[in-house]
């Protein structure tokens, strides 16, 4: 009889390298000193390879961070003038990342806008000139320009979202037609691409992998347009909406001769709920409490880490949870800035890419996940992630014996902490007493 709460390892059978999928959104906030000398102290426990920066100017009230258009305040002014820049606070936020131990991923464009009216998310009136201000933060940030930095700065991504709107249908990241954007897009990263043929130009994070993806695609091949990675985000409960968007996506990239193009999914995260419900003008705040609190749950960390096991066997190249940070959708508590279980979940998947190394692994029951690997000394780790699977005891069965395993849970009651377990020659048993939880196992 099949046994459902079974997992194997077999420690000899290499099975390619583990993407490292655990890239964030946002970094530990320069508002607000005191709540950012706390993440600062906890944010490099996740091992964030790569943190996108987007949205950071609604963390950080009241400072002029990334966009564009705070940068760079006055579009009459002199772009090529050095004085009419203003870095200072990005230059500390980036700082904070790298200190963090996270590489940057930089996102050219205005930050999302929820106001009433729109300010900053319409067509640049002189895009010629919006260009060369871009070049200047890009030379700033990885050339030394204007008193700068040679940051390891690869990527840099063409605005965000272009097809996102509220509820209302109301434009909240571009004022104007798709066919404009997808004109902008290719007159913009062409011209980038022949200044910085070195760097990785794409965008545009649509907010799904749909047929306006396509269109953009097919608009780029046709125009010959630069396309080093295409991203797009998804939210959601089920694993199979964020499973199948990668195969679909590389088979439209492919087609278009893009063969050679990442695939970012550069926002995701566990929604448990609606956006509408969320967003609507006459919101519930009692479901948006309940849903925001399941976002940082021990169910979203058995998610999140099952979701960045199953993408292993995808063309997934990057993907960023949105966010790593203190926000309402972040793995932090809003109002007290402690870690949340959904922060422990990134720790143990942040711990699982330090053994690069993919080992086999089977795992039999269903919402069961296992991911395995090994360093170059010879240490292993095993990260399996139970998501809504109830109590249940786990057998571990590996192809060499236990020698002083350490057992590392995530659930209601555990924040990656150690745990009792048995061990038996090649076997390893592990009680599991709540609804969802995250293994880490180190051997």
């Amino acid at each position: 009889m099949k046994n459902d709460n079974l997992i194997k390892v077999r420690t000899k059978a290499a099975n390619g390298i583990i993407k490292p999928l655990n890239g964030g959104n946002l970094a530990p906030p320069l508002a607000g000193e005191k709540a950012g000398r706390y993440i600062r102290d906890t944010f490099p426990k996740m091992n964030i390879p790569l943190t996108r920066l987007h949205d950071a100017p609604l963390e950080n009230a009241g400072m002029r961070l990334v966009d564009v258009h705070l940068i760079f305040a006055n579009e009459h002014a002199d772009a090529d003038d050095p004085r009419n820049y203003y870095f200072t606070q990005t230059d500390d936020y980036i700082r904070n990342c790298i200190e963090c131990g996270t590489q940057v991923y930089y996102r050219l464009g205005p930050s999302i806008e929820h106001s009433i009216n729109k300010y900053f998310i319409g067509k640049p009136a002189d895009v010629n000139k919006w260009i060369d201000v871009c070049d200047h933060i890009i030379r700033h940030y990885t050339e030394g320009w204007a008193n700068g930095f040679r940051f390891n700065i690869e990527y840099w991504e063409i605005w965000n979202e272009p097809n996102c709107t509220d509820p209302q249908g109301v434009p909240r990241m571009w004022l104007g037609s798709l066919d404009e954007f997808n004109e902008f897009y290719v007159t913009v990263a062409t011209e980038l691409k022949k200044r910085f043929p070195h760097l990785k130009i794409g965008g545009p994070a649509h907010t799904r992998f749909k047929p306006l993806s396509v269109d953009f695609i097919k608009y780029c091949a046709k125009h010959h347009a630069p396309l080093d990675f295409y991203s797009y985000h998804t939210y959601g409960n089920a694993f199979e909406q964020f499973v199948s968007s990668p195969a679909e996506c590389r088979k439209v990239l492919d087609e278009a001769g893009y063969t050679e193009t990442e695939i970012h999914l550069n926002e995701w995260h566990y929604l448990p709920g609606e956006f509408r419900r969320i967003w609507a003008k006459k919101s519930d705040p009692e479901y948006k409490d309940f849903v925001y609190s399941k976002m940082k749950s021990a169910e979203a960390a058995a998610f999140t880490t099952a979701m960045m096991t199953l993408w292993q066997d995808t063309p997934l190249d990057k993907a960023f949870l949105y966010t790593v940070s203190t926000t309402a959708w972040g793995v932090y508590k809003t109002t007290t800035n402690f870690p949340t279980k959904l922060f422990y979940g990134m720790v143990a998947f942040g711990d699982l890419i330090r053994y690069p190394e993919r080992l086999k692994t089977e795992a039999n029951g269903k919402d069961i996940f296992a991911l395995a690997g090994k360093d170059e000394d010879g240490r292993r780790a095993l990260l399996i992630s139970c998501f809504k699977t109830g109590p249940r005891t786990l057998t571990v069965e590996s192809d060499v014996e236990w020698k002083k395993p350490e057992v590392l849970l995530v659930d209601d009651q555990h924040e990656l902490t150690p745990v009792k377990f048995q061990t038996s020659g090649k076997t390893l048993t592990v009680s599991c007493e709540q609804d969802s939880s995250v293994v880490l196992i180190h051997f």
